[in-house]
């Protein structure tokens, strides 16, 4: 398997490293509960695969079966 964008795999790690800690110094400076957390990962999630699928545009091959 090649990769097409070398180092990217590490941009996202540190990415994501990087924002789970800065979400826990958040949640602490803010004394934000613990239940709230699981609702905003969740929004984080819908709100980056909805930029993701309007950034890859249409499909080609979609609708075929």
């Amino acid at each position: 398997m090649t990769c097409r964008r070398s180092g990217f795999g590490l941009l996202l790690a540190g990415s994501v490293v990087t924002l789970i800690g800065l979400a826990v110094a958040l949640r602490h400076t803010f004394a934000i509960p613990d239940h709230w957390t699981t609702v905003v990962v969740g929004l984080a999630l819908l709100g980056a695969g909805a930029v993701r699928a309007v950034l890859r545009g249409p499909r080609r091959d979609a609708g075929t079966s």
